[in-house]
């Protein structure tokens, strides 16, 4: 009896634990979401409004920033030079999410990103992705942009020292048109 007890005590505990990110699949309705909130993100940056982005933003890129002010300060600042330099979004939509991948007691999703822009009077396509991630078993995803990554893919282990070996980064570039 005693046995039995102490067999479904360490059954409770396990279950209660906090278990590790695993790899797989979004449900239709999770991916779905996540496009969207993407496409909300997007939606907003190219109306000028940094607001959204920093509140959805990964806490991981800002420490790495100097904080949450810092990080605060420094995206409006970027998002309003942008502006200033002629920089104009003509579209910028998400695509479709991959897999997920384990890092740690978080979960990680690549989302495709195609925009296409307007520099002066320059049209320039650009390829990149979003980087999705959640805490395993919430639904409320942060995100950092892979635009950075892309050049620099070695970032994404110092963000995020968890994520699972062997992951590869989505392709990416800017063409001129």
């Amino acid at each position: 009896m005693r046995r039995y007890l102490l067999a479904s005590l360490m059954y409770l505990l396990l279950a209660t634990t906090a278990q590790p990110a695993l790899a797989g699949e979004l449900t239709a309705a999770e991916s779905a979401g996540l496009r969207q909130d993407v496409q909300a993100m997007l939606t907003a940056f190219a109306k000028g409004d940094a607001e959204l982005i920093i509140a959805r933003t990964h806490p991981s890129l800002k420490r790495l920033a100097g904080g949450d002010e810092t990080y605060a300060q420094s995206t409006r600042d970027t998002v309003k030079a942008l502006h200033k330099a002629g920089v104009v979004i003509i579209s910028d939509e998400a695509g479709v999410p991959g897999r997920t991948y384990a890092a740690g007691d978080e979960e990680v999703c690549f989302v495709p990103r195609q925009s296409l822009l307007r520099v002066r009077e320059t049209a320039i396509r650009s390829t990149s992705f979003m980087v999705a991630v959640r805490h395993v078993g919430t639904s409320q995803w942060r995100y950092l942009d892979g635009a950075g990554l892309i050049d620099n893919p070695a970032m994404l282990r110092q963000l995020l020292p968890a994520l699972e070996p062997g992951v590869i980064l989505p392709k990416g570039g800017v063409e001129t048109l």
